[in-house]
């Protein structure tokens, strides 16, 4: 028995090195055909290999725990995101549990997509090597791409799709050959199955084509025919809407209210400046200039695409990252205009690369699970809470995306304690209701190992998902105020309140509570239906 394991073993292994060295041949020969700078793989790589090292640092964070929930969870659509996140997530899930390390490989491997993508772009527009090197730098030394490479959510894959649509669009303008619409259609697509927010990028580039000379491209049935394809691949999503009550547009109508960044269109440009490096202004902007250009021209839409969402995110208060997608053409075009001033200042600009390298490796740490909580304060101090979208611990000052990655496992190990203290007769009925889905996801995650029950929530796709049998005779809360559980329980005791130095304020001195005797006037079921927040 053990000799016909270790010949499978052998086999397997053998049918992975010839599947490794094919694939490593199949980029090989692309990658030559595409006539690519080492430097832009140079860069990609550096760029793959910093986010997998650090990607064990701190823990899971909250959006990471909600994604692998939903993958245990197969469906063709959820409340807030399409599916296919989730479905990817199913491989991490099936070869290592969902291990911390394997959902960011995943993630830096197609944050070093984008980059590559970056640097394909300045190649499709006749960039030298030199070229294709910087825009590969603006794209890998902005801090919130860094962050995103380093985080397992919908944003790392919905920027490789906007980059992909983008470089497809300039190959399409550059040949004059609607034909390409149809790999168009397929990379939206699989856009709008990843986060709905390409259409934002979709309804630009259109607007912006129409206000080009090259708009009769527009107008071919090759661009009817991407469009067909695009809504043939999220046409699942779209019934599944349908049969959930247009779960997702209940959502969509309620961002802007419930996270809208506030400010003015200047506060927006500042954050703009901020979020994609302050040195990359000087790229970004040659690149705007670069489309609005002579030279330029033929593909002027992407400098009316980003103009466009510019006004646009500005006016429905959008968050920074939002336009963070639209920047890789950018790069590409101002690396090309960069390209011209290098023969007549070559010093001047040659310093600007090594200038970017050197505020990368200051702002990575500010970004990405770098440092250890206590350095991270000595060196950045509060001021790294400075834009959060939620305020952090108040210890050392890390913003949201940092923060939110812990205190996970100590609150299940906290709810355990209180679960486990409950008679056995109490057990057997108790449920665990949370007031999000980062709680609950995390109960999904760690509550196996601590013999806990499924957890509920109202909260996006844990609402559709229901009570799971609970009947609310005992009910543990997590992060519920005991005012709102006493309309609907004659027992509510404070069992507990959870600590942690570094994760975010909205989790620490979190309530935990043991709802007892439900009012008779308040059925379980009426109670479930208030609880439902789609935000």
């Amino acid at each position: 028995m053990g000799l016909i394991r270790r010949d499978v073993s052998q086999s397997a292994q053998v049918v992975a090195i010839r599947a490794a060295s094919s694939l490593h041949a199949s980029i090989t020969t692309l990658l030559r055909r595409a006539d690519l700078a080492p430097a832009v793989l140079i860069i990609a790589g550096i760029s793959f290999l910093a986010h997998v090292l650090v990607g064990d640092n701190y823990g899971y964070f909250r959006d990471e725990l909600y994604v692998l929930a939903m993958s245990q969870h197969p469906s063709f659509g959820y409340v807030d995101v399409p599916p296919l996140v989730p479905w990817i997530t199913l491989i991490p899930r099936l070869l290592t549990g969902n291990a911390l390390w394997a959902i960011h490989v995943i993630a830096a491997l197609v944050c070093a997509g984008t980059i590559i993508l970056t640097g394909l772009m300045a190649r499709l527009l006749g960039g030298t090597r030199w070229v294709q090197g910087l825009a590969t730098l603006g794209s890998a030394t902005a801090p919130v791409l860094m962050a995103n490479g380093s985080i397992y959510t919908y944003d790392v894959f919905d920027a490789f799709w906007w980059a992909a649509s983008a470089t497809i669009l300039i190959v399409l303008l550059r040949d004059e050959r609607p034909r390409g619409f149809l790999a168009f259609g397929l990379v939206a697509g699989l856009g709008l199955l990843t986060k709905e927010t390409i259409l934002f990028w979709g309804f630009a580039l259109i607007l912006g084509l129409l206000l080009t000379r090259q708009r009769r491209l527009l107008f071919t049935r090759w661009t009817a025919f991407g469009g067909l394809i695009a809504l043939a691949l999220v046409l699942p999503f779209l019934i599944w809407n349908a049969t959930n009550g247009w779960a997702s547009v209940q959502y969509w109508a309620g961002y802007s209210k419930n996270h809208s960044a506030g400010g003015s269109p200047l506060d927006f440009l500042a954050n703009q400046i901020l979020g994609m490096n302050p040195l990359s202004v000087l790229l970004w902007g040659a690149g705007l200039w670069y489309f609005f250009s002579a030279r330029g021209a033929r593909f002027r839409v992407f400098g009316w695409a980003y103009l466009i969402l510019f006004v646009l995110f500005s006016a429905i208060q959008g968050k920074t990252y939002f336009l963070a997608p639209a920047y890789p053409p950018l790069y590409a075009g101002g690396a090309v205009l960069l390209g011209q001033w290098r023969v007549r200042w070559p010093r001047w600009v040659a310093v600007y690369p090594v200038l970017l390298v050197v505020s990368a490796v200051l702002l990575a740490p500010a970004v990405m699970p770098v440092l250890p909580p206590a350095v991270y304060g000595h060196i950045y101090g509060k001021g790294g809470n400075a834009g959060s979208q939620q305020d952090a611990g108040d210890i050392d000052g890390l913003p949201q995306a940092l923060a939110d990655r812990f205190g996970w496992e100590e609150q299940i190990a906290l709810i355990a304690q209180v679960y486990h203290s409950l008679p056995m007769d109490e057990q057997r009925v108790a449920c665990i209701f949370t007031s999000n889905y980062g709680e609950a996801g995390a109960l999904v995650q760690f509550g196996g190992r601590y013999h806990l029950p499924p957890p509920i929530s109202g909260h996006n796709a844990f609402y559709l998902w229901g009570p799971q049998g609970c009947t609310g005779q005992v009910v543990i809360t997590i992060n519920i105020s005991p005012q709102d559980a006493a309309q609907g329980f004659n027992s509510v005791t404070l069992a507990a309140r959870t600590a942690c130095d570094d994760c975010v304020d909205f989790e620490n001195h979190a309530p935990i509570l043991i709802l007892r005797q439900p009012k008779a006037k308040v059925p379980f079921a009426v109670l479930w239906a208030q609880a439902k927040h789609y935000d």
